[in-house]
């Protein structure tokens, strides 16, 4: 068990209704390695993470993300990362129990509880973390009404080049209808 180990978010701002994205665990394989007693029994190569979720609901129900992971590389000294890692771990829409028999949907303003298990190639657990703290999904509005449709989202640039251009397309219809208006 690595008691230890934080089990964190992509990005807090990137949060959303009916998937989490999660920080591979880069170094948790690695962690392992130097408790483990025989490493042969799990080769980097062969070994495989899986994301397992519960709902902080009291039901105890574990469910599992459908598919293992690849174990991720632990960071390089300069944090710099090779273009074929894994940058996130992506938990929903859909995850099963563990027979695989039921499929749920990760719901909006839902809290969820993660840990990740390491397996070797012959899909036996060899390590895993403690649960995380909850990570709350985002809730959906409750109306499309109270949903803020300005220019919040808008950098000033934008805003002036929208303007020129329907300025310019307002003027180039005024002289469209002056060259092709005029009696001959």
């Amino acid at each position: 068990v690595f008691s230890e180990y934080k089990i964190s978010l992509f990005s807090k701002d990137r949060i959303l209704s009916t998937v989490i994205w999660l920080k591979p665990p880069y170094c948790l394989y690695e962690e392992w390695m130097l408790q483990a007693l025989d490493t042969s029994v799990a080769p980097r190569i062969t070994s495989q993470i899986e994301v397992q979720v519960q709902i902080t609901d009291n039901s105890n129900e574990t469910y599992v993300v459908p598919h293992k992971f690849q174990v991720p590389q632990c960071s390089s000294l300069f944090g710099e990362r090779s273009p074929t890692d894994l940058y996130v771990f992506q938990v929903g829409p859909d995850i099963s129990n563990q027979n695989a028999n039921q499929v749920i949907k990760i719901l909006p303003g839902t809290a969820y509880t993660i840990r990740f298990i390491l397996y070797n190639n012959d899909d036996k657990e060899i390590a895993y973390t403690n649960w995380s703290q909850p990570f709350k999904t985002r809730d959906l509005p409750p109306n499309p009404r109270e949903m803020k449709a300005s220019l919040e989202g808008r950098s000033g640039g934008m805003v002036v080049i929208t303007v020129l251009l329907s300025i310019a397309m307002f003027l180039l219809l005024v002289g469209l209808a002056v060259t092709f208006g005029k009696p001959k």
